[in-house]
This record gives C-alpha cells, structure tokens and sequence, in this order.
C-alpha cells in the first residue's frame, strides 16, 4: 500500500499545470512510474471536442500519440474499445491476457467526450488499486477545469486565453508541416456592422448572432482546425496543413454561407476576412497584423470578402498601416 503523503505528492505534480498539454504528459509520466504500460495515445476530434458530435456515429477519429507530438494525423479506421468508451461516457477496460489490459480514459470537454487516453498493456493490478482511482480523479478534474478555463461560455469555441497560450508555444509545431505545396493559414473573422446589430436590436439578439455564426463556423471546418472567438465580434481560425488555393476557398465558402443564412429578428448577416500565411519563425504579433491589415482593406472596399494579406502586397494595395481607414465607419 503506497502511503498517502505519497499520494499527495504524486496528485500535486498533477497541480502545477496550466494547460491540458502538459498535464496530459504529465499524467502519463506519473502512471509510468507506477504501472508499466507499452504505449501511451490520445485520441481526438480535434481541439474543439467535437466527437460524438450532437450523437451522431463518429465519422472520423485522429490519433495522435503523446510520446511523439510531431508526428503526423491520421484517421483511424475503427477501435471498438473507442467506440464504447464514448458511447457510455465511463473508463473502459478491455483484457489483453491474464496480466495486462487496455485502458480507456474518457476526458470530457463541456458535457461531451473530447477526447479518450489511452494505456496500452498496462499491468492488470491497475483495475482494484486505490491509488490510481485517486490519481485518475485528479487529472480527469483538472482536465475538465483547463478545458473550461479555455472555452468561450458563449460561443463554445477557444478563447482569447488558449489563443495565446496555443499561439505562442506552438507556433513553431504548427508550421513544422510546411511543404512547397502546404502550409498554415491564419484568418481574422469580423463581423460587418456588428455594433449597429446591437444597437438597433439589442444585446440579444447580438448574443445570438455570435452563437450562430460560431456553430456555422464549427460544421464548416474541420475538426483539426483552430478555432477563438478573438474579442468582441472578432473570430480568429487557423488552418492546418491546406494549400493557399484551398485555404482561400474555404474561407470563400464559409463567407458565403453566413452570407445566404437568415438570422432570427436580425435577418442577413455578412463577415469579413482576412488571412496571412503563417512562416515558420515569426512573432505571433507580426501574423496577427498582416491578417488584420487584409481584414482592414476588406471592410474597406466593400466587406462582405475575402482578402488574401501576401496578394495584397504583391499588388501593391496596402502599406504596412491603412491611412484611407480612418473615415470609414468599419464595424
């Protein structure tokens, strides 16, 4: 029997942590110097825990394995284990041989499965030991009270918080994809006329309109994707791993869904967007102004569009900092 001060000592290295990142490794850490186990895995839907997304069979797990966070996505074709730990929402045990296990770890993001942790051969003592109840209430907790410090309570998608704690320690990771073909895209979504919304309709409806435009956001891109309600009106999406074609188009199409939508009292809502390519060595500040300089010229020269920040350049249609903007009404 492990003494309880022990105990204590092993939960408190759970407490330090501010992030689900670093808490998730080192939870993993701390099992493995309890138990013994061959591989550590965490699989997800992306960061925005959208699996099972509003019931609905799951149509596409990523995996990525914690011991090797560089490594690529790839979709996982079926893991029945998988599948009944998010359906019954409990930690699923599934027998290998008489002395070792599978252990699924379900961590809930709001009132859904974000994300499952998976042990692979762990010793089998594991099931009855008081210990690891202890150990695992403590990281699911803290797990749960990291997501939630890191969720928007409006509009459900990442906030202002794990924008900044996401951009500035994984700029780096995110462009490590960079390919002559690929790479990552950073966009800036505001809302057109946003503060007339609110001003004629009222808060409410402005509430609404947020809540809306950000679900339409979450069925348009992909589970990968980043997604942050910036501010105010303001949204911002990363894209991982799409061509320049391709990231321009989705953003297109997602410009004109919220364009043809009908939003209750409030009627036609329209966004504008601006986008930059991410480099591989940058600070965030400076990506941060290049998408906001092509948000800028979008509002205007018409809203309602798409701006690409490195065609904008080439054309020789902004300087650093916009002069014209400063007598147009932008939001």
């Amino acid at each position: 029997m492990i003494p309880a001060s022990v105990l204590e000592n092993l939960v408190n290295k759970l407490l330090i942590h501010t992030d689900r990142a670093s808490l998730r490794s080192s939870f993993v850490e701390l099992v493995a110097e309890l138990y013994q186990f061959d591989k550590a895995q965490l699989f997800s839907g992306g960061l925005r825990g959208v699996i099972p997304h509003r019931g609905q069979v799951i149509a596409d797990i990523t995996m990525q394995d914690l011991l090797e966070p560089s490594e690529p996505w790839f979709l996982l074709v079926k893991d029945a284990g998988l599948l009944t730990t998010i359906e019954t929402v409990k930690i699923n045990i599934i027998p290998q041989d008489e002395f070792y296990i599978d252990l699924y770890v379900p961590l809930l993001q709001g009132s859904i499965v974000g994300s499952v942790l998976v042990l692979r051969n762990v010793s089998a003592e594991i099931v009855d030991d008081f210990i690891w109840l202890n150990i695992l209430t403590a990281y699911t907790n803290l797990n749960r009270m990291l997501y939630l410090s890191a969720v928007d309570p409006l509009t459900g998608l990442m906030n202002r918080l794990a924008f900044d704690r996401l951009l500035s320690r994984q700029a780096g990771d995110v462009t490590k994809s960079i390919t002559k073909y690929k790479s990552t895209y950073f966009a800036i979504v505001d809302i057109d006329f946003f503060k007339r919304i609110n001003d004629e309709f009222g808060h409410l409806y402005g509430d609404e309109v947020l809540i809306l435009l950000s679900r339409a956001m979450s069925e348009q891109f992909r589970s990968r994707d980043w997604l942050f309600r910036y501010g105010g009106e303001e949204f911002v999406i990363v894209l991982l791993d799409v061509s320049e074609v391709d990231a321009f188009s989705t953003l297109e199409r997602f410009r004109e869904k919220i364009a043809t939508m009908f939003f209750p009292q409030v009627g036609q809502v329209t966004i504008s967007i601006g986008f930059s390519r991410m480099a591989q060595i940058e600070p965030v500040s400076s990506l941060i102004d290049r998408a906001d300089n092509a948000l800028y010229y979008a509002k205007n020269n018409g809203r309602n569009k798409v701006f690409y920040y490195e065609h904008l350049r080439e054309q020789n249609l902004l300087n650093d900092r916009i002069q014209e903007i400063t007598e147009v009404e932008l939001f």
